[in-house]
């Protein structure tokens, strides 16, 4: 009952906050722009219609993350970490909304042409994001959907828990470093090594928890 409470609740949330773009809708020029680069320049355009797009995905995301538990193999085990998953679908929800409202605050000169005001807001929410997430990783139980869903993390709960814990260390490093290089980077702006972290940030996640799951395989090994 509490999670349809909160599902319809964010439902509502949503509801609002598309209701919002509409009243805007009818001010915006027919071209708005959809992108911007590291250096704050709006370097891509589409429709208006595009608003309403982004202003439909967190809704979409909040009702494909509630139906993911009821197909999920393991769904029992989302009991045993409700709370992690309510927190966790109520920042994405919020984080989405914020995100969808760039192109109006720009048309509407809230954000500045050329200001770092959008690489501040992105990277600022994504790392703080990723920290949340990653101080509440160890506390996920096995599941097909949501956490570092490795075959042996899924085999295994002792390694799921390993897993997660290294994960969680992950995202929390690689929030601060995300909100670390951005005011770095407005500072002494260097393209070639800001594509460099991007990777780095976009593999870690993936490559730091696999390794360390080797060595412990390694470890586990009898000597030759």
């Amino acid at each position: 009952m509490k999670r349809n409470k909160l599902f319809w609740g964010l439902l509502i949330f949503c509801a609002i906050n598309f209701a919002a773009h509409l009243c805007f809708y009818g001010s915006l020029p027919d071209v708005v722009p959809t992108h911007w680069g590291a250096d704050g320049q709006a370097n891509g355009w589409g429709p208006k219609s595009t608003v309403l797009i982004m202003a439909a995905l967190p809704a979409l995301m909040l009702i494909l993350m509630a139906a993911l538990p009821r197909i999920d193999p393991k769904h029992q085990n989302y009991e045993k970490f409700k709370g992690v998953w309510n927190a966790s679908l109520t920042a994405l929800t919020i984080f989405m909304s914020a995100m969808s409202w760039f192109s109006e605050l720009s048309v509407f000169g809230l954000i500045p042409e050329g200001s770092s005001l959008v690489g501040i807001l992105v990277c600022g929410g994504c790392g703080v994001l990723f920290i949340f997430l990653g101080n509440y990783m160890p506390r996920i139980k096995q599941n097909y959907m949501f956490g570092c869903k490795t075959p042996w993390a899924l085999n295994n709960e002792h390694n799921w828990n390993r897993t997660q814990r290294m994960g969680g260390i992950v995202f929390v490093v690689m929030g601060a470093a995300l909100i670390g290089h951005h005011f770095g980077r407005c500072r002494h702006h260097d393209p070639a090594a800001g594509r460099c972290l991007w990777r780095l940030r976009l593999d870690l996640p993936l490559l730091l928890p696999r390794l360390h799951r080797q060595n412990e395989v390694s470890k586990q090994r009898p000597p030759q």
